[in-house]
């Protein structure tokens, strides 16, 4: 049976890559795809939507990565304060996070620097 690849969009008071218990209520997008090749192209277009979009950025080994505006902030009554809140794209193959290779990081890095 061939891997199943997903691209998952995020929106949480929580980098995508912590996967606290119900983290898939973030989910606010799922994409999945058979070719590895399509799911990485859907990645990378994410990753410029959302570049263009939101001034900060962070990531984690290059398939999550959280983009967010300062002053997007939403009460947690939790915690009895003001969380940042982040837009997380996560590429997942198999249930997991993908492995990213060397050429596809360099890729990511330029995306993520606007190029």
């Amino acid at each position: 049976m061939e891997p199943i690849r997903k691209v998952i969009l995020t929106r949480s008071d929580a980098e995508p890559w912590w996967f606290f218990e119900d983290w898939q209520k973030d989910i606010v997008q799922t994409w999945e795809y058979v070719e590895e090749s399509a799911a990485v192209e859907k990645y990378k277009t994410e990753i410029s939507r959302l570049r263009n979009i939101f001034p900060n950025v962070k990531t984690k080994n290059y398939q999550s990565i959280a983009f967010w505006n300062p002053e997007e902030l939403e009460f947690c009554e939790a915690c009895d304060d003001d969380a940042q809140i982040y837009h997380g794209i996560i590429l997942f193959e198999d249930e997991q996070p993908m492995e990213i290779d060397e050429e596809m990081m360099e890729e990511i890095k330029g995306l993520l620097a606007g190029g």
